[in-house]
């Protein structure tokens, strides 16, 4: 079935990803496949919350939207300081008390630099927090619980 112009354009776009992909991984190209198949059925289904997102990323790409490098510019703002210590490498070498005093080092923005990095705000509360000793908190937390988590699968 042979379709013009921009689905014909996709569609070679998408066979050419998917022929790289599966010189790489094999299986990751069925994953890939299996997951446009499954969108393409729950598009042309009940799912109209999946349909209208997926509609609105098309338009998005219609639409004169800035550039990479537009983008990047504008987030220039935003961006963070990479974090002075990986938490889960201190955690897992010398332990809990050892990671404790090494937070107890770091400032505000530098403890604020590790949650950003590693994800240890899904919440998006404590990148606001005042108190260094919240924030320190909060990295143990999540760092223990990470391991934990993470112990469980091995």
């Amino acid at each position: 079935m042979n379709q013009p112009g921009p689905v014909s354009e996709a569609r070679a776009q998408f066979d050419a990803g998917i022929d790289q992909l599966a010189a790489v991984d094999p299986d990751a190209a069925v994953v890939v496949l299996t997951m446009a198949r499954l969108a393409a059925d729950a598009m042309r289904g009940e799912n109209t919350q999946f349909a209208s997102a997926a509609a609105r990323v098309v338009d998005s790409g219609r639409t004169s939207s800035p550039t990479r490098a537009q983008s990047a510019a504008t987030r220039t703002r935003s961006a963070r300081t990479p974090a002075v210590l990986d938490p889960f490498d201190v955690f897992r070498s010398d332990g809990r008390d050892a990671l404790r005093s090494r937070l107890a080092e770091l400032s505000l923005d530098q403890l604020r630099d590790v949650i950003h990095q590693y994800g240890m705000d899904p919440d998006k509360r404590a990148m606001k927090w005042k108190t260094v000793s919240r924030l320190r908190d909060r990295i143990l937390e999540s760092t223990e619980a990470t391991r934990n988590r993470d112990r469980a699968f091995h």
